[in-house]
């Protein structure tokens, strides 16, 4: 019984000392998205289209120098290109849950931070705009459509300074075709810049 009181004790504290030193956070800012494309061994990137993302994460200091990162996000994705002379922006906004594993090393007042790690996305709208018009793109298997899911691998890096503010890039890149057309394979990339605040910083 003492030993069972004793390890209780000592999983309390430790959670207690990881609560005390984690925080709830927010970002966001620019996105600056593209549309990477693969067919018959031919492959493009459309030109970037600006757009936004906002999240929302628990950072979980595992130790001094280590933390767990995980969040939920909208953010906006797509691409810019031409055809036939003809000027279309692809805009899709996803919900997307990003987990990154961060590296952090005391620097100044504050501290550097840098990792990454997956992500999942579910799509909550596309459209093709064009010339002042707009078109929605349903998801779905069709040969016009696009599929709800996306996933993929991300990199964060920043500043944390002790009163909370967060400046931070960050980039990801999509490992899932979103695409239904046969032979081709269409990924997202994002480039992102944020500017955050952690509450509970002193």
């Amino acid at each position: 019984m003492k030993k069972l009181f004793l390890a209780s004790v000592l999983v309390f504290g430790i959670a207690t000392g990881l609560l005390a030193q984690s925080n709830f956070g927010i970002r966001g800012g620019l996105s600056l998205a593209s549309e990477y494309s693969r067919e018959n061994n031919r492959s493009a990137t459309t030109k970037i289209a600006p757009s936004f993302h906002l999240t929302g994460y628990y950072d979980a200091q595992i130790s001094q120098g280590f933390s767990i990162q995980p969040g939920l996000s909208l953010q906006g994705k797509g691409g810019r290109y031409d055809v036939n002379s003809e000027s279309f922006t692809d805009r899709l906004l996803y919900l997307e849950v990003p987990v990154n594993f961060l590296g952090r090393i005391q620097a100044g007042n504050g501290d550097l931070f840098f990792g990454g790690g997956p992500y999942i996305a579910y799509g909550l709208s596309a459209r093709v705009t064009s010339r002042g018009d707009s078109r929605r793109v349903d998801f779905g298997q069709g040969p016009h459509q696009l599929k709800r899911f996306d996933a993929g691998l991300g990199f964060l890096a920043g500043y944390r300074f002790l009163n909370g503010l967060v400046l931070s890039i960050s980039s990801s890149a999509g490992v899932l075709n979103i695409g239904n057309t046969d032979g081709t394979k269409f990924l997202n990339r994002v480039t992102s810049f944020s500017v955050g605040y952690e509450f509970g910083r002193r």
